[in-house]
């Protein structure tokens, strides 16, 4: 009862107070002007800036605190109203306040002094000098010390700077000192650069980047690349006296990446994720973000949970979205710049481009080399040195023993050498003092090329087992050997021309030098360093006389030759993405000096359509010589439209080729709907000289029909079926070996931002009907992907619902335990087993602080399994302060009560059942069930934004279980928390929080780890704030924790008392005191 009035009590005191509240909601609309929003002032850091639900930027506006007043720094992105959150004190500190008016008593006139006015000089202490700069951030230092931790310095840069640092000179920088191991999240189409650090001066004219920046492409078509560096970059524009317009760029930094591109067949039924990989096969590799391109079919892909794919750079794992069903079929393409630290690596690049009316020249230059003598994550000895010197450019053979001789040395996992069966030098894992002494790491060379298994996994890694060969057959799959990676130098060169040589024709042709050393500890294999290139194109386009202006009638004509060198050495790929498809070279060892011809004509109605015509060569020595006629159409009337392209491919190579393909895309439009066919042909045949067809040669024909409405309704569909046949070579002919039918349903609705709706389904039955010609199971894969967004009441109602469902594969995850300094850590090692190794279910979370000396790291595997996956999120949020904190009566009332409710649902079972499409199906028990990551989330509030009273509700249910190498881990988290903050006087707040929980762990690879725990607990809050530089604060705490009997019955009581003070200066120093006593 005591309770009930005290609460009521705590109402009537938040409502009295709401009459005089300093809060205030202003609505605005910007009109290219200063706007100002109250007559008083604004209290600092309470200002929220709110545009269609979104909190605004500080970066997109400038605020004055004392005039309030607001101006919007890009007014083209804030068209409709924007709402403004903030307190203000009882003053307007733009004004002057004063007791006497000076002015009154004495006006002094000019040469005049006068003795009794005190003028006091203030000097702005500013770091950074100028009021055109927009500051954020901060710089610390300070010391930390306790009865549990030792002295320690702490230091901390956080700072962006933008602004005019003089009148033709602008800044902007983003300074850190934060070293931050992991990259930005790649399920964006936009990444969040947070280690991007860099000061940049620039104008109109010149812009000056120190730091991290991108190195972009430069004029011209040999050299391509997109770079990732750190250093200095200097661009610089002018015009000289004939109105030629100038560009140069030039750079030194330190490379971050080094650049793959990787061909990855498609998998029928599987989405991903699909593991790059580096040039040397390196397993696990970190992508550099925002490097990637990403092909399907020759097409790019935009990255992003809504568009095609999603990428994790840290784990180099690609996951496609349902807009794109992966098949066996889908040829995938990656290329991409990962992180290689085998050495040092600087890069120099430079540009220079004049351009005019009439005629464009350029000039690039880049270069790229390791430092051969800083070595950074392998240390090289003499034989290892000498070893490279020698085998020149053959890095296959850059294979050394990984055997070191390091003596015992704790936590880590050692072998002794022994000799066995005729054979020395064999590695036996061990844990005795006295022969421990070797370290080893093992190289993955394939079954039947190694000596050694992998026999078992504990805390600290792997263990690796020896195997006798059998009749001399190895027997294994592991060797102690690693791959010397050689340091390597890259050189370009290239300039070209491009005339304008009349009205309708143009010439361009561009020559080039490329220098390629991959080891440069060796000068064997250096004559094959040096490349040339040229390219020249004529293009001539002629427009025949038209009737009238919009209806006319181009025939355009083109030549263009290139040759390369045998050994010209390009810095990326230059070429379409599928040029080696096309003409049937990939995967070829051609060499030899390659030559390149095409002669191309078209003719072109301006609304009707086009034809084009064209006839290519490829030589490459004498290896492969090759004709390719290629024809192309576009008709394109009111009712019809389509388009056409074949070609026909004639090579002699070892073998003969001929390799036709087709693609027809052709619509007619109704009144109310559009009917549509789409097919894609290819017949390739390899002819041996026997008379027999080579087992490569491949045939497939793949057409849809779909049926569609227009694009320009806001509610677009699309219904389509789709069959693809399969014929494979059997050496004699080619013999029909799958069937594939799918059926889909696209959906969206998108009328305006307040509501969008997206819906795609697709159904794919693949039929195998020879298994010898198609060695894969049948399958039947579904696909589907639902998303809403809803917003009602300028806001007020939120309502976003995604749900999704595919297949793919689920990484098993292994984990070692690290040792970390005493203190540091979160686990202990107990040896139950008294033998020395440390297993797995040895570990416990340390009781004390003194003994938590391990932590635990998951590392990746090469070991997938089989998965249906479903995600579903929905979040529904009511801030109905927007729209009735105006309001008076029970609208007033009702708008202090605000919810947010979210649901995120994650799960993925080996099995293809109903429940595959069930997200909240995730019984940690189930073994069937591979990977599940689920929470529900509610949060209830009164008076969330009042300065005088609030109070929260809030609601929590979390499942996880992910698949380990040894089984699997499993955890639950659910809570019901109520917390109320009362500002009993302005310095003063009390702040309560009472929480019952059900905390549960369920591991299948041990289980002296299981439990469920039940936990409740209550803690109170006093803190006393005279200003904005001091604050103290009282806190206690008090909570019950009990096991069940299941797993052990243990009960645990916790009662705790703290006293903090901090001490604010702005800009200048913090200090923070904490007191614990806890029993």
């Amino acid at each position: 009862m005591r309770f009930a009035a005290a609460f009521l009590l705590f109402f009537a005191y938040s409502f009295s107070h709401a009459q005089h509240s300093s809060w205030r909601i202003k609505k605005f609309k910007y009109e290219n002007k200063k706007v100002r929003l109250d007559t008083l002032s604004i209290y600092p850091n309470s200002f929220i800036l709110s545009y269609k639900g979104d909190t605004v930027s500080l970066n997109n506006y400038r605020l004055n605190f004392s005039s309030s007043t607001i101006e919007l720094i890009d007014k083209s992105k804030f068209t409709d109203t924007l709402i403004a959150f903030y307190r203000v004190i009882p003053f307007d500190l733009s004004k002057k306040h004063f007791n006497r008016d000076t002015s009154i008593l004495y006006n002094p006139q000019k040469g005049n002094r006068d003795n009794f006015i005190i003028k006091q000089v203030y000097t702005v202490d500013d770091v950074f000098g100028g009021s055109e700069l927009n500051k954020s951030g901060s710089i610390s230092r300070g010391i930390s010390f306790g009865n549990k931790q030792d002295l320690g310095i702490n230091s901390s840069l956080n700072l962006e700077l933008s602004g005019q640092l003089s009148p033709n000179l602008k800044l902007l920088a983003s300074l850190s000192d934060a070293n931050i191991p992991i990259q930005p999240d790649g399920t964006t189409n936009k990444l969040q650069e947070f280690d991007k650090v860099f000061i940049q001066v620039y104008n109109d004219q010149l812009k000056i980047i120190a730091g991290d920046f991108w190195i972009n492409k430069p004029q011209g078509y040999f050299l391509t690349y997109k770079k990732r560096g750190q250093g200095l970059n200097l661009n610089y524009k002018w015009t000289d006296s004939k109105k030629g317009e100038w560009s140069s760029q030039i750079s030194g930094a330190l490379s971050k990446g080094k650049f793959s591109r990787q061909i990855i067949p498609g998998i029928e039924a599987n989405q991903g994720p699909y593991r790059l990989v580096g040039n040397l096969n390196e397993p696990y590799v970190i992508v550099l973000s925002g490097t990637e391109r990403i092909y399907i079919d020759g097409k790019l892909l935009k990255r992003g949970q809504e568009y095609d794919y999603t990428i994790d750079y840290n784990t180099a794992e690609i996951i496609f979205t349902s807009r794109n069903l992966i098949t066996k079929d889908t040829r995938i393409v990656a290329e991409f710049q990962y992180s290689d630290q085998n050495y040092a690596r600087s890069l120099f690049q430079g540009s220079i481009h004049r351009k005019t009316e009439k005629m464009e020249f350029w000039i690039n230059t880049y270069s790229e080399q390791d430092a051969k003598n800083q070595p950074l994550q392998q240390n090289l000895n003499d034989d290892q040195k000498n070893l490279l010197s020698q085998i020149g450019d053959s890095l296959n053979q850059a294979n050394s023993i990984s055997i070191d001789s390091v003596g015992f040395i704790e936590n880590q996992i050692l072998y002794k050498l022994i000799d066995s069966l005729s054979f020395d030098s064999i590695l036996v894992f061990s844990v005795d003092n006295d022969s421990a002494k070797y370290r080893a790491t093992f190289l993955n060379l394939g079954q039947g090329n190694g000596d050694y298994i992998l026999d078992n996994q504990i805390a600290l890694g792997k263990i690796y087992k020896w195997v006798a060969p059998i009749a001399g057959i190895k027997q294994g799959e592991y060797a102690p050997v690693r791959v010397l990676a050689s340091p390597k130098q890259k050189r370009f060169i290239s300039s070209g021309i491009k005339v304008k040589l009349s009205k309708n024709s143009h010439f361009m042709t561009e020559v080039a030098y490329s220098e390629n050393d991959l080891n440069t500890f060796s000068k064997v294999n250096n004559n094959d360093n040096e490349g040339y290139s040229v390219k020249s194109i004529w293009v001539n386009n002629i427009k025949l006389k038209p009737k009238d202006s919009l209806n006319f009638w181009s025939i355009k004509t083109s030549v263009d030759i290139e040759a390369l060198s045998a050994d010209f050495s390009p810095i990326e790929q230059y070429r379409t993405v599928e040029f080696n498809r096309d003409w049937n070279t990939r995967g070829q060892n051609y060499t030899g000096t390659q030559f390149s011809s095409n002669i191309s004509g078209s003719i072109k109605h301006q609304n009707k359509g086009e034809f084009e015509l064209k006839g290519q060569q490829y030589l490459i020595g004498e290896d492969y010589n090759g004709y390719r006629l290629i024809s192309n159409g576009v008709i394109d009337t009111k009712k019809w439209k389509g388009t056409f392209t074949g070609s026909l491919l004639s090579s002699d190579a070892l073998e003969k080729n001929n390799f036709l393909r087709h693609k027809t895309n052709i619509t007619r439009n109704f009144k109310f709907f559009k009917l549509g066919y789409i097919d894609d042909h290819e017949k390739n045949v390899f002819n041996q000289n026997n008379g027999n067809i080579n087992l490569k040669s491949y045939q497939f024909f793949d057409y849809q029909f779909f049926i569609s409405n227009g694009d320009s309704t806001a509610f677009k569909y699309k219904l389509f079926y789709r069959e693809r046949y399969d014929w494979k070579s059997d050496s004699i002919r080619l013999k029909e070996g799958a069937k594939a039918t799918t059926t889909g349903l696209e959906l969206n609705y998108s009328k305006n931002r307040k509501q969008n709706f997206n819906f795609i389904v697709g159904y794919r039955q693949l039929k195998i009907i020879d298994s010898i010609l198609m060695p894969i199971p049948p399958e039947n894969t579904m696909i589907g992907r639902f998303e809403y967004n809803l917003r009602l009441l300028k806001g007020a109602f939120t309502f976003n619902s995604f749900y999704e469902v595919g297949s793919g594969l689920e990484q098993r995850k292994d984990f070692i335990y690290i040792k970390v300094n005493d203190g540091q850590g979160i686990y202990t090692w107990i040896d139950y087993n008294q033998d020395g190794i440390q297993d797995l279910n040895e570990f416990e979370v340390a009781q004390f602080i003194d003994q938590a000396s391990y932590i635990r790291v998951f590392t990746p595997s090469a070991e997938y399994v089989n998965t249906y996956s479903n995600e579903f999120n929905q979040g529904i949020f009511w801030r109905p302060e927007r729209i009735w904190s105006q309001k008076k009566g029970v609208l007033k009332i009702l708008s202090k009560f605000s919810n947010q409710f979210r649901i995120r649902a994650k799960r993925k079972t080996n099995i293809f059942d109903t429940d595959l499409f069930n997200p909240f199906e995730n019984k940690i028990e189930d073994i069937n069930l591979i990977q599940t990551y689920s929470t529900i989330r509610n949060s209830l509030y009164f008076n969330r934004i009042s300065n005088v009273f609030a109070s929260e509700y809030r609601f929590q249910e979390t499942k996880s279980k992910n698949l380990l190498a040894t089984g699997f881990d499993g955890r639950s988290l659910s809570y019901h928390e109520l917390s109320t903050r009362w500002n009993i006087l302005p310095k003063l707040t009390w702040e309560v929080f009472g929480k019952t929980q059900l905390k549960e762990s369920k591991l299948d690879y041990t289980i002296n780890r299981n439990y469920a725990i039940l936990e409740n607990s209550l803690k109170s809050l006093v803190s006393f704030q005279p200003n904005t530089k001091f604050r103290i604060s009282l806190e206690g705490s008090y909570s019950e924790k009990k096991n069940t009997i299941e797993y052990g019955g243990e009960t645990c009581f916790h009662s705790e008392a703290a006293i903090r003070g901090r001490f604010n200066k702005p800009k200048k120093e913090i200090s923070q005191v904490r007191l614990k006593l806890f029993h």
